[in-house]
């Protein structure tokens, strides 16, 4: 709830350059979503864990290779919800709105058009766009590929439904 006043506390601030649209940070919008993300995930965990047993699976090789890509799959699907709050927050997604090119291009012109070049990776909509773009792409390719390397491994129901319901979602999104 903190998070959230201060959040919505920096959209109530008069900046010149935009008197008549209150806007939030990006940052702030992007620490507030985050913070929720990971409050939702603990407590969808904490429940979930109370309410289901735990499977007890031998630990083979496979499994521990499909748990370490699952979680680098989470944290890049971390990354990439985090990354959409920037676009959010600088309303970067009403740049370009051709995909998978960016207008006319697949690499735009002014990507990096910010000096210093990394305040262009939180700054600049247009490579805040670009950013999320790629990292929505390769989200969707390593939820893919989780999908199909669990597919050679012999998993319980739930743990093969949650896999599968995995895919879907991100197909859908």
């Amino acid at each position: 709830g903190l998070l959230g006043w201060y959040m919505v506390k920096s959209g109530l601030e008069e900046k010149p350059d935009s008197y008549d649209i209150p806007r939030v940070s990006q940052y702030r919008l992007a620490a507030h979503l985050g913070s929720a993300l990971v409050l939702y995930s603990a407590s969808l965990w904490t429940g979930l864990s109370l309410l289901l047993p735990r499977h007890r699976l031998y630990e083979t090789h496979q499994l521990l290779r499909l748990r370490q890509y699952a979680h680098g799959t989470t944290a890049l699907i971390f990354l990439t919800a985090l990354s959409g709050a920037f676009v959010a927050g600088l309303d970067a997604g009403l740049v370009y709105n051709s995909f998978p090119k960016m207008g006319e291009r697949w690499i735009p012109d002014d990507l990096l058009a910010f000096s210093p070049l990394l305040r262009n990776i939180f700054e600049n909509p247009t490579t805040v766009q670009f950013d999320h773009r790629i990292l929505g792409t390769a989200s969707v390719t390593a939820v893919t590929a989780l999908y199909l390397f669990s597919r050679k491994i012999p998993l319980p129901h739930r743990t093969r439904m949650a896999v599968t319901s995995l895919l879907a979602v991100a197909c859908v999104q």
